[in-house]
């Protein structure tokens, strides 16, 4: 089974001259990164339902939050995705980047004169020539700008982490944190605070009646908006006795959040499975081709235009004529 290819493009037919175990095996890898990344936009979409339903204690509203929230975490998880997929094939990434000197090997030849079928002959031999000698892999030069990106996506890809981390606790923890909410509720020393009435002598005593008032406030249920997860209508005050109720825990959970997201992201800068493997080989090798067979095309045409100018017109005369106007 192909997962990656809808993730990743991960098609048959880059593997036509690969060998079947090396083919099966860039399908395990490549099918496992395509799991993880939809196991991270599952979980953001969890996220945003959980965190929709504290806000607004309504199932509707809360599956559209999910829904956006899973959208958004999909386009970045997979910028993210992309922008980590460089091949290890330094050569040949080169040539796929700057292809001019490719096209300046073909310039004395009589491209106006060839088919399609001998420029799509020319365009595979040159892509087997590639093949052929780019078998060694080899990393890139170090550049600081590599610093920067990599810092700015590592703390994209920890925020999104930090939302999952604290919908996941409140949705393992929930029923400890009701219980802790009923308790401040039911707290005779916060409900007397909040009958007080606000002095102008005494100001720290007005911020503690402000506060108990407030929490009453929050923890009281709204009868045309019932509480359907957390028994609270405000998210920092449920944030604040999470805390309070896990302690260390909390740190630890969020750890292991944040490796879990990062750990595809290591995978596929640093594993030799994704960076040297075949897939990038031949999708750099297709992308060289397909810009060959467009530069052959596109040059047999101007040349055959610029053919018949000369034939119809003196093309001398007009370059004179347009250089005295």
């Amino acid at each position: 089974m192909n997962i990656g290819k809808y993730i990743f493009g991960v098609r048959e037919e880059y593997f036509a001259k690969v060998d079947a175990t090396e083919k099966s095996r860039q399908f395990l890898v490549y099918n496992n990164l395509s799991l993880m990344f939809f196991v991270l936009v599952g979980f953001t979409a969890l996220s945003g339902v959980i965190f929709g339903l504290m806000a607004f204690n309504q199932w509707i509203i809360a599956i559209g939050i999910g829904l956006f929230l899973g959208m958004i975490c999909f386009v970045l998880l997979l910028l993210m995705f992309f922008l980590n997929m460089t091949t290890n094939y330094k050569d040949l990434y080169s040539t796929m980047t700057e292809m001019n000197p490719v096209f300046d090997s073909f310039e004395k030849e009589p491209i106006e004169q060839w088919t399609n079928e001998f420029a799509l002959n020319e365009t595979e031999a040159h892509k087997d020539k590639l093949r052929d000698t780019s078998q060694f892999t080899s990393t890139g030069n170090f550049h600081f700008s590599s610093v920067i990106t990599s810092s700015i996506k590592v703390i994209l890809i920890l925020i999104i982490s930090c939302v999952v981390a604290n919908a996941m606790e409140f949705l393992f923890f929930h029923k400890s944190l009701n219980e802790s909410l009923n308790k401040i509720k039911n707290d005779k020393t916060i409900q007397v605070c909040a009958q007080l009435e606000l002095t102008e002598k005494n100001s720290e005593l007005n911020q503690k009646i402000v506060v108990a008032q407030w929490t009453l406030q929050m923890l009281k249920e709204d009868p045309k908006k019932p509480f359907i997860f957390i028994n609270s209508q405000s998210i920092l005050l449920n944030m604040q006795v999470l805390d309070m109720c896990l302690g260390k825990w909390k740190v630890l959970l969020d750890v292991l959040f944040a490796l879990l997201f990062l750990t595809p992201f290591v995978l596929l800068k640093k594993s030799n499975e994704y960076a040297g493997g075949i897939f990038l080989k031949e999708a750099a090798l297709v992308d060289i081709s397909h810009s060959l067979m467009f530069y052959f095309l596109s040059e047999r045409a101007r040349r055959r235009i610029k053919h018949e100018i000369e034939t119809k017109y003196n093309y001398d005369q007009l370059l004179t004529k347009k250089s005295h106007d």
